[in-house]
């Protein structure tokens, strides 16, 4: 299927960041070369080490990259609503059971919020409600997440203002910035499976620490090393409000994927029907009159399929069948370069929140070239280090940007067409017989069965879909009924029921030529001397038919049992 690569500005910006990662590590490198062939190998090692991470990660986001070049989706893509059944087979599930009744009820059910962060998220964003399921998840953990980082940010500005040992500041220092990159940046990483959710629990702590942590580390620094060189007050600072800034801006690129309350009618048509005939005939016109709405001749997607079982006798039946057309994309999804998406509302803070993270990647490079660059291992010098510690930060943050957008991007809108024909009836088992038992020398019979006002209804309408991802599971997000298709297929599938014969009788060439030849001997056989013309006249002056012998009277024109006209006396 012909889709425009949805990665196509991501990739720009990963070229930015991989060639900015790719040229910082080859000058770590380089640098701690030159100092291990100087002899002095203990200042090589450290900048060996940050070029090879620089350079591992440059290479990752390179891979991505050129995985994402070029894109294919195939008609096996999107996933179904439920599991789908193949040729024809007949069965149903938990999901499909979930989709006649979210066409049944004419509405799409929602997950409700539970817990009290959310319940302030809901109540400050009310249309978050109507948004699709995944946007809702990372829109819960980003809200949660930017909540522990004002809460940690003001723990740490008051423990921060209590200290005035340097030595416990800094062991102050170092717990707060292992505290930020582990409770925080870690889970941030994995994008939208994070959750960095501390609780209540977790936020008695914070403030716990915020009240205490002046008063127990200056007791206990003395005991510890001395630290003081390694000063990260400033460095956890930045790396908080660095960390909030980039959870903001997701969280606003988060609002502007959701399209308010969605447009939810569904289209229903019923009626009865009579008819002599198994009701599978009428499951077979349907499979024929569906595969005739194929879009671009690509299968449907059958969900649900139960046949009508009739054993004989009389009793009661159902049968339903549940299918959705090829989901095809939305008429939005367009094809984008960079300047298209900053104009666009949907995709402007998503390229905006990459901006950010090439913007961190690049001072994070830089950072730690000049470090490599100008470490002397026999000054330590804190300024320093603090570009380090701070360049490893800037990193982890920068990434967590890039993958975090990477979810938005690969957003994909559809739309199809889904419909449930459902059966439901009484049959009574019925034998019926043609012709004249006496006379006609062609008689048929037929075991029948009667259906009297069977109620037949279709359900129709178009959805909204969208999914996160090529193989994401797909979400609902719009239901609108096609009244005309409905009531089209109730006036095919009445008509077609309406028109089933109950007789038999000799349809292909073959049997109406042999019918003729048996018809033509059948007429020379019967002309004896009795059926002469003569004969004819005196039986019928007897008052006997001149054809069948059948007894006529004198005033009769033509035989009662025959028809043969007779001959006036």
């Amino acid at each position: 299927m012909d889709f425009p690569n949805p990665s196509y500005v991501e990739n720009w910006f990963l070229v930015a960041t991989t060639a900015v990662l790719l040229a910082g590590g080859i000058s770590l490198l380089i640098s701690s070369r030159g100092a291990m062939s100087g002899g002095h190998g203990l200042q090589g090692t450290l900048p060996l080490l940050l070029g090879i991470g620089l350079l591992v990660t440059g290479l990752r986001h390179g891979r991505r990259l050129l995985t994402q070049l070029r894109f294919f989706f195939g008609r096996g893509l999107p996933v179904g609503l439920a599991p789908e059944l193949t040729g024809d087979a007949s069965g149903k599930s938990a999901q499909a059971d979930e989709l006649k009744e979210m066409l049944r009820q004419n509405a799409i059910t929602y997950p409700e919020p539970t817990g009290p962060l959310n319940g302030l998220l809901y109540a400050w964003i009310r249309d978050l409600i109507f948004a699709p399921r995944p946007v809702q998840y990372i829109a819960q953990r980003q809200f949660q997440t930017g909540i522990v980082i004002i809460v940690t940010l003001l723990s740490f500005l008051v423990a921060w203002a209590g200290f005035s040992d340097p030595q416990a500041a800094a062991w102050m220092g170092l717990f707060y910035f292992v505290f930020s990159v582990v409770l925080l940046l870690i889970p941030l990483e994995t994008g939208a499976r994070a959750r960095a959710n501390v609780g209540m629990r977790g936020l008695v702590i914070l403030v716990l620490v915020a009240v205490f942590a002046p008063v127990l580390l200056p007791l206990v620094s003395h005991s510890l090393p001395d630290i003081g060189w390694l000063s990260l007050e400033v460095q956890t600072l930045f790396l908080l409000l660095a960390s909030l800034g980039s959870v903001g801006l997701y969280f606003r690129a988060l609002m502007n994927q959701m399209t308010g309350a969605p447009n939810t009618n569904m289209a229903r048509e019923q009626t009865s029907l009579s008819m002599n005939c198994h009701p599978k005939q009428l499951m077979d016109e349907l499979d024929r009159t569906l595969q005739d709405e194929w879009i671009e001749r690509i299968p449907n997607r059958r969900y649900l399929r139960v046949l009508p079982m009739v054993d004989g006798g009389a009793g009661s039946f159902s049968a339903e069948l549940v299918e959705e057309t090829q989901p095809m994309p939305a008429a939005e999804q367009r094809r984008l370069d960079v300047a298209t998406a900053f104009r666009l509302a949907r995709f402007r803070w998503i390229a905006w929140l990459d901006v950010a993270g090439v913007a961190l990647i690049t001072l994070a490079t830089g950072w730690l070239v000049v470090f490599g660059i100008k470490l002397d291992p026999t000054v330590i010098e804190p300024r320093l280090f603090s570009l380090m510690t701070l360049g490893l930060a800037m990193l982890a943050l920068g990434s967590y940007c890039l993958n975090a957008g990477r979810v938005l991007w690969q957003r994909f809108d559809f739309t199809s067409r889904i419909v449930w024909i459902e059966m439901q009836g009484n049959y009574q088992a019925a034998r019926m017989d043609f012709g004249n038992t006496f006379t006609d020398r062609v008689k048929t019979e037929k075991q029948i069965i009667n259906i009297e006002t069977m109620t037949l209804r279709v359900w129709a309408a178009e959805l909204d879909t969208v999914i996160f991802g090529k193989g994401a599971t797909r979400i609902v997000t719009g239901l609108r009924g096609t009244p005309a298709f409905a009531r089209r297929m109730v006036q095919h599938l009445s008509t077609f029921a309406g028109e089933q014969s109950v007789f038999v009788a000799p349809t292909s060439q073959a049997d109406l030529q042999k019918s003729a030849v048996l018809g033509a001997l059948n007429r020379t056989s019967g002309v004896t001397p009795a059926a002469s013309p003569a004969a004819a006249a005196i039986r019928a002056a007897a008052g006997a038919c001149p054809s069948c012998g059948s007894d006529v009277d004198s005033s009769d024109r033509f035989c009662g049992g025959c028809g043969t006209a007779l001959q006036p006396a």
